[in-house]
């Protein structure tokens, strides 16, 4: 059984600020901005040019990043960081067996996800022996208002978590079926608390749906998501509930002795 984190005081005096600045220099590139200068990560990290010029060479140094003398970018060397979590961390490793299974039956990709802030990050993923397959692969971070997953894991926080997170939250449309209304999104998320399972179907990419039910440790905590991603043109959403929920919920129910 894996320890339980609580939560702790820690004073200023015990932080290293530049692992903190480190890890802020790595987050600042993205997707939109793969390639940065020094003063690009200074804004985004919030120090000085030359103090970002200094991290960034010093992940040129361990291998972490490179540079053409202008611009620096990441390597694949940053997903040991990711992978360290992944060999280390029980839950996804176990899960595993349980996602293969699933899989077979249902014969659509399955997910095992973690909610992170705001975000919602898969973990494990096992994948449909089909030519073309749908979902997000390990270590994939959505905004978890548009993720199935996200919003089972969204509506397993207490209310007044729920509450404060919902008040911090931007709700950008990534397609024309996005929730943007937090109004309504509390009202999807009261629905998922009370029916036990959430269903997405076009929120982050169209033409593809998500079904989710929440994992219970044996003290009743939620710590995760099970996932089945599929084509929207596969069935229709009610047969595609029928069909997948309840082995979903079992598999959960079988999970939750486990861990």
């Amino acid at each position: 059984m894996e320890p339980k984190p609580i939560e702790i005081d820690i004073a200023k005096r015990d932080l290293i600020d530049g692992l903190i600045k480190g890890v802020e220099v790595i987050g600042a590139f993205n997707q939109d901005q793969p390639n940065l200068t020094p003063s690009d990560v200074a804004k985004v990290a919030n120090i000085s040019r030359s103090a970002a010029r200094r991290y960034l060479l010093t992940l040129v140094h361990i291998g972490m990043a490179a540079t053409d003398g202008k611009l620096f970018w990441l390597t694949p060397k940053v997903l040991n960081l990711g992978r360290s979590y992944l060999e280390s961390a029980r839950l996804p490793r176990s899960i595993v067996p349980f996602l293969q299974r699933l899989t077979q039956q249902l014969q659509e990709s399955t997910n095992f996800a973690v909610l992170d802030g705001q975000e919602v990050v898969y973990v494990s993923r096992v994948n449909t022996p089909r030519l073309l397959t749908t979902g997000f692969e390990p270590g994939t971070r959505l905004t978890a208002f548009t993720s199935t997953a996200g919003r089972v894991l969204l509506a397993a926080l207490p209310d007044e978590v729920l509450a404060a997170t919902l008040e911090s939250m931007e709700l950008v449309p990534y397609t024309h079926l996005t929730i943007t209304s937090k109004e309504e999104l509390l009202k999807e998320l009261q629905q998922v608390r009370n029916q036990g399972f959430a269903v997405t179907e076009g929120q982050f990419q169209i033409g593809l749906r998500g079904i989710s039910v929440p994992v219970k440790n044996r003290h009743g905590l939620v710590v995760g998501a099970l996932s089945v991603s599929m084509s929207s043109a596969s069935c229709s959403k009610a047969e595609a509930v029928a069909k997948c929920v309840p082995m979903l919920q079992s598999t959960a129910n079988t999970i939750m002795m486990w861990i």
